[in-house]
């Protein structure tokens, strides 16, 4: 089960960079659009406040600057999400799934293994984190256990702008523990 877990987050990764410089020229193009017809951006109402994400171990309030390039979804018992800032410098990618009998070190050892991180993962703050390298971009990996699940989540790209989304726009109150501890 792990295995197959695996195989989907890898390949969830692996097409962040591209899913995410898709995204971000999708909306410079509507923002281009918007300039060629200032009457009917004026026509559009005013935004309500950040957009909710939600779903059963975390909640995303999306600040402006942030595109959800897959909200939140579930599928076949694992959640995954991607997330990508407008300005294309940063990526977070977060995949829940259940962990049956495996520890979090031997997850995250999977997934080093699976990334070829070139250092093995190390455990800080009830966490174990460790880094690799993704068509030429610095990623950075946390894997969190609570319960009877995991998250991974991997930023790529600017690791500063990934960790102050995080930090401040995801939320859990029932699964804090698969939050990367920054």
């Amino acid at each position: 089960m792990l295995k197959h877990i695996l195989a989907a987050a890898l390949a969830l990764c692996l097409a962040v960079p591209a899913l995410a410089a898709e995204k971000t020229d999708e909306a410079a193009q509507g923002v281009k659009a918007a300039e060629k017809a200032p009457e009917a951006a004026e026509a559009a109402p005013a935004p309500k406040g950040p957009e909710q994400l939600v779903c059963k171990y975390y909640t995303v309030s999306m600040p402006d600057d942030w595109k959800a390039i897959m909200a939140p979804t579930e599928n076949q018992g694992m959640t995954s999400a991607i997330f990508a800032r407008t300005a294309g410098s940063a990526v977070v990618t977060m995949v829940v799934g259940p962990r049956g009998v495996a520890d979090g070190k031997t997850i995250a050892g999977m997934f080093a293994e699976q990334f070829k991180a070139e250092k093995p993962p190390v455990e800080k703050n009830g966490q174990y984190t460790f880094s690799f390298t993704q068509q030429g971009m610095p990623c950075q990996a946390w894997v969190g256990t609570e319960g009877d699940v995991f998250m991974v989540t991997t930023v790529t790209g600017n690791r500063k702008d990934a960790q102050t989304f995080i930090r401040q726009y995801v939320k859990s109150a029932d699964y804090p523990k698969l939050l990367p501890q920054l």
